[in-house]
């Protein structure tokens, strides 16, 4: 059986089972791959823009004799896909403007999907707005850790178009860090929230000491740095919880 990373794996969960499901920006095909030869999904559809991750997709999904369950494509974000033909798209290992304009790049395209499975690199935030702005309700993330990094991945469901966007009540951290990442807190979280909390401290204290400090961007490390420690301590809290 193809092995999946822990990144990928996260990702394979949220995927909806027994409809196709497309990967646009396959690389080596893996995941289709994983997810056909699982039986999770009865076909794939594994997209790529350059002709060197086509070649290594094909190249797994020979390897593994199912190139009549998986569909190897070149094109741009979802032109390959025809409208309705996955259920499913994932996008992963991407900034989150690239995971945009994808999205956004054929609307029709987009629209007809039953969820959206996206793992950006960074810019969560910009793309939980996007997704709620254009009527997407998300319905569930993971967050992992593979090969040094923390990985979160977002899962979308189209919701029924209205005259303007039904915004969440989300605050800042989670529209940050994730809703769904805090209410499932655990000791990934803090290690996360931890790891992100120096970086951030770091930033802003070699923003605040520069010859010249930018006043706005000063403040705007400042307060990720709060919002991080306040989620931190929450995070701990409920991992740790005091006496009754």
């Amino acid at each position: 059986m193809l092995q999946l990373c822990p990144r990928l794996a996260a990702i394979a969960e949220l995927v909806l089972p027994g409809q196709p499901v497309a990967d646009i920006g396959t690389d080596h095909g893996r995941l289709p791959a994983a997810l056909v030869l699982r039986g999770t999904v009865p076909r794939a559809f594994a997209c790529d823009r350059a002709a060197g991750p086509v070649a290594r997709a094909r190249a797994t999904i020979t390897r593994n004799g199912i190139a009549d369950r998986v569909a190897v494509r070149m094109g741009e974000g979802l032109a390959p896909l025809a409208i309705g033909e996955a259920a499913t798209v994932v996008v992963a290992g991407m900034g989150a403007e690239t995971i945009v304009r994808i999205l956004a790049g054929h609307p029709d395209r987009t629209r007809a999907l039953r969820r959206v499975v996206l793992q950006p690199n960074f810019g969560h935030e910009l793309l939980r707005r996007w997704l709620v702005a254009h009527h997407f309700a998300l319905i569930d993330e993971r967050l992992t850790f593979d090969r040094g990094r923390f990985y979160t991945i977002l899962a979308a469901e189209p919701a029924e178009p209205t005259t303007s966007p039904d915004w969440p009540d989300w605050d800042d951290a989670e529209w940050a860090i994730g809703p769904f990442v805090l209410r499932r807190g655990g000791l990934l979280l803090i290690d996360h929230l931890t790891s992100e909390l120096r970086l951030r401290e770091a930033e802003a204290a070699g923003l605040a000491q520069a010859s010249a400090p930018d006043p706005a961007r000063v403040a705007a490390a400042t307060a990720r740095v709060a919002l991080l420690a306040g989620a931190l301590a929450k995070a701990t809290a409920l991992a740790h919880p005091g006496a009754a």
